[in-house]
């Protein structure tokens, strides 16, 4: 039971997290591009970091207690459990979208304050250049945007009966790991 209790908590915790970190407007000053993706990125990234430990718990620890204390098993693959795996797969995905959307919604609603991004102006007869250029700051804009979808990258999915995630793999070309199958397929 307490471990049920564990996994319930865990989940809850991806379902509140708070990808994208709050601002006081009354004593935030403006940030340069730079600033504003270091802001809001390493934020991002730490709280995703905690999540990804704890979920890979749920399977690795709580889960494959349970099999282990009901079924004297702990193969994280027990025909037995397979509906059990899959409840707590579907309240994990329903977590991570719920979290996606909040934070999407915060990003939506950090515009609406006052200005976030310096943007500088030069003007040489008879030309006006920006620093960072429009093109730049939609780029960033655009990357911010897409960073709180790619969130869901970060939990990997379950083999299909198991409560173990997909292993990573490595790129050959980039050689950068990734995990093949993820929330993110679902969520896109």
């Amino acid at each position: 039971m307490q471990h049920s209790k564990n996994i319930r908590k865990k989940v809850q915790n991806i379902e509140d997290a708070v990808l994208i970190k709050t601002i006081n407007f009354e004593n935030q000053e403006i940030m340069g591009i730079t600033e504003f993706a270091e802001y809001f990125d390493t934020h991002r990234e730490k709280i995703l970091a905690e999540l990804v430990k704890d979920y890979q718990n749920i399977g690795d620890t709580y889960l494959r207690s349970i099999e282990e204390c009901t079924f004297k098993s702990n193969s994280q693959n027990c025909e037995q459990m397979r509906r059990y795996y899959y409840y707590w797969e579907r309240k994990i995905f329903n977590a991570i979208t719920k979290m996606i959307i909040r934070a999407m919604a915060a990003n939506k609603a950090l515009w609406r304050g006052k200005p976030l991004i310096k943007m500088n102006a030069t003007y040489s007869h008879p030309e006006m250049s920006y620093h960072p250029t429009v093109e730049e700051l939609k780029t960033q804009l655009d990357k911010f945007s897409s960073n709180i979808l790619q969130s869901a990258k970060k939990f990997g999915r379950w083999l299909d009966g198991y409560c173990k995630i997909f292993e990573e793999q490595i790129d050959k070309d980039t050689g950068e790991k990734s995990i093949r199958y993820t929330f993110y397929d679902e969520l896109n």
